[in-house]
């Protein structure tokens, strides 16, 4: 396998990407480059070359993004984080321009992945089993009934959630008007990660059980094998419109009546992705073979339990010694 140059964006705190990505092309080492709008980005530190970027927000963001990855080589972004996704899905077609390649899905797919409500209208429209979902200004007037989750429709980490035993206990007249509602469904989350190539092949699919969460993260997990939440997850990423690159696909499964349920769709890399890999699923590695023609499904192994504790990086900074409140 060829050497490849990787730009992590938005690195933050996957110290362990960086050292997946580096280790994708052994025995021939690949370069990261990780970009970040702090300067304390544990990634960064970790990474071959380090460099700050304007806020997602910024116009330039992504024409310094580019600029980037020629300064540095870089033949491959891989986005990290929700509020990034749609901007790199629009700025894609720019980037293949100068020979970068950004695995990021088309900007249909970027917005399922934002929107909760507009996800929810795609999957029953297209036939998919989801979660009943109104607009928090329905339920003020037809509310569900029993045990119900508000969550704002565009978000992320769980941030804003809130459950409830009867919507009467939500007060919904005080949820912003961007909030949505769902019934509560019993069962056992569990994230699938998958691997898309550019014709919309899906590679593989390694579902993992969230045994914990911590602040909307998995910090402990498990690799399982169910055929039908496989089956459901394939079928759903090959009719997107427009899937390519990492995704993860969150699913609420009851084992009573073996009926698996979309959650949410996560058009990038998911934060438990480390223990995916660590179970053999190298979707990194499917990602480059398939452009080789090599559409071998990465091999991965159920009952792989992840146990997830802090490290950290260690580097000196005089701009504390100068002055400790900088």
């Amino acid at each position: 396998m060829q050497s490849n140059s990787w730009l992590l964006s938005s690195g933050g705190r996957r110290g362990a990407l960086v050292d997946l990505l580096r280790e994708s092309t052994l025995p021939v080492r690949s370069r990261v480059v990780v970009t970040d709008v702090s300067r304390l980005s544990a990634a960064g530190r970790r990474a071959d070359e380090f460099e700050l970027v304007p806020k997602i927000s910024a116009d330039d963001f992504a024409f310094q993004t580019l600029r980037i990855c020629e300064k540095h080589g870089c033949s491959t972004v891989v986005p990290t984080i929700d509020p990034e996704i749609a901007v790199f899905a629009r700025a894609r077609s720019e980037f293949r321009q100068h020979g970068v390649d950004i695995w990021v899905s088309s900007p249909h797919v970027a917005e399922l992945g934002w929107d909760k409500w507009e996800l929810y209208k795609w999957l029953t429209d297209s036939g998919y089993p989801t979660i009943d979902t109104q607009e928090i200004a329905e339920s003020r007037h037809v509310p569900f009934l029993g045990r119900v989750v508000a969550k704002p429709r565009s978000g992320s980490s769980s941030i804003g959630v809130v459950i409830a035993d009867q919507v009467e206990s939500l007060g919904v007249e005080s949820l912003a008007d961007d909030y949505i509602l769902q019934r509560f469904a019993p069962g056992i989350e569990v994230t699938v990660d998958v691997a898309v190539d550019a014709r919309g092949k899906v590679l593989a699919t390694v579902p993992r059980r969230r045994l914990e969460v911590r602040a909307g993260e998995v910090s402990k997990g498990v690799t399982i094998h169910v055929p039908q939440i496989e089956a459901l997850v394939r079928d759903l990423v090959t009719a997107l419109p427009g899937a390519y690159g990492i995704l993860n696909v969150q699913v609420i499964y009851d084992p009573a009546t073996n009926s698996p349920k979309i959650l949410e769709i996560n058009p990038r890399f998911g934060g438990g992705y480390p223990l995916s890999h660590a179970a053999g699923g190298d979707l990194i590695g499917a990602m480059l073979r398939s452009k080789t023609g090599d559409t071998v499904s990465a091999e991965w192994k159920p009952g792989t339990v992840m146990l997830r504790y802090d490290a950290a990086e260690f580097y000196p900074n005089q701009d504390f010694v100068l002055s400790p409140w900088s």
